[in-house]
């Protein structure tokens, strides 16, 4: 009877010291994936443990090398028996083919590699992706934002040497909503396919009315030049002036509303301030609450005389509830800020934005536009550019 109790009291013991090894492990992944990848919309960090009979095993993926080796540096001291089975992002079966372009005028970005998974975000032709796995015809991706998900087909995938030859071409950029690409230099001719505001191709040559374009899947067609730019005269012509934004941001006035859309297909709150911010030379994060934190302040407190056309209006959840006028204390329950919708100044108290569809409302309650759900949750307003120049955010 001893002998049984003594050897439940071990097994007792024993299970106890994995719960508590299991815990110590999690706890760490946790303070790993806080300091290196807060932001799962930036950066891979699925990591998790598992026991298997007396081993520990650490499994997953990540994009950050950083939070990968100091994890496993940590989990070593620790637990010297720790099996490490992580896998590092870009995959290493994918060879030297870690980069990518968009064939298809748009390209559709899934959170799951599941067709019936949430759209997350869209991707535009003749857009460079980095490629960081596959499973089963679905590549998880990378757009220039930064942004990670998953997508089936509308890729080419290239080596770096492929890329390279690819950007030395001279490209076209379509500066039309809508356009498209024909088989020969002819408008009644069969498409090649549609194409949108934003799009991007290699220039092989030109004549009086057409561009000839080659697409990153090799298919040759071409395009009328009132539809397009060559980059070259395209940048060139960027005006970083306010009253230039708010003209390209009443081009797509009426599109509908598309959650996760940033095209001119249909286009979300944060994608129709980034596709006409990318259409002057800048690449904005892709969500509302990532543009915030980008260009500099220019009110916060409700009072829109300091606004510009072009400023980015913000609007959420206002600031922490539990807290009075100073910020003090006064509960012990805090809401955090949230910001979930965005807009672009037009002057005279009125905004353009994405909500149903792309439309101007007014902050000012006398105005037949007012919009009293989002004057009653506006946060902030940031600017983007100053004397010409961007202000602290990326330039594509």
């Amino acid at each position: 009877m001893n002998r049984y109790f003594v050897i439940f009291f071990l097994w007792i013991l024993s299970l106890q010291y994995f719960m508590a090894q299991e815990n110590d492990i999690k706890h760490i992944i946790r303070e790993i994936q806080y300091k290196y990848a807060p932001d799962i919309r930036v950066e891979v960090f699925q990591i998790d443990t598992h026991q298997k009979g007396d081993m520990s095993i650490i499994k997953g993926v990540t994009t950050s090398k950083d939070a990968y080796d100091e994890l496993i540096r940590i989990l070593k001291e620790k637990h010297p028996d720790i099996v490490d089975s992580v896998q590092l992002l870009p995959d290493a079966q994918l060879g030297d083919k870690t980069e990518g372009l968009v064939y298809n005028s748009v390209g559709t970005i899934r959170h799951s590699p599941r067709y019936n998974s949430e759209m997350i975000t869209q991707t535009l032709l003749g857009m460079k992706v980095k490629i960081l796995e596959e499973n089963n015809g679905w590549r998880r991706i990378q757009t220039p934002d930064k942004y990670i998900g998953w997508i089936n087909g509308s890729v080419k995938p290239l080596s770096k040497a492929e890329f390279l030859r690819y950007n030395e071409q001279r490209k076209v950029i379509v500066t039309s909503v809508y356009a498209t690409s024909y088989e020969v230099p002819n408008k009644s001719s069969n498409p090649v396919s549609d194409l949108v505001i934003g799009n991007i191709l290699a220039l092989k040559s030109e004549n009086e009315r057409f561009y000839e374009v080659e697409y990153p899947d090799g298919r040759i067609a071409f395009i009328i030049k009132s539809d397009a730019l060559t980059y070259e005269d395209w940048f060139k012509s960027i005006d970083l002036l306010g009253e230039s934004i708010t003209k390209s941001a009443l081009q797509f006035k009426g599109i509908p509303y598309l959650w996760g859309g940033t095209s001119s297909k249909g286009l979300d709150c944060s994608g129709f301030t980034k596709i006409v911010y990318f259409m002057h030379g800048i690449n904005l994060p892709r969500d509302a609450s990532q543009q915030v934190n980008k260009g500099s302040l220019v009110d916060s407190t409700g009072e829109f005389g300091n606004l510009k056309p072009g400023d980015l209006m913000f609007f959420g959840t206002k600031r922490q509830k539990g807290t009075n006028e100073k910020g003090n204390a006064v509960s012990n329950e805090y809401y955090d800020e949230r910001v979930v919708h965005v807009g672009i100044y037009l002057g005279n108290n009125h905004f353009i934005h994405a909500s149903d569809y792309v439309r101007i409302n007014s902050l000012n309650p006398s105005d037949v536009l007012y919009d009293k759900f989002n004057a009653d949750r506006y946060l902030r307003s940031k600017r983007y550019i100053e004397k010409g120049k961007p202000v602290n955010v990326d330039a594509i």
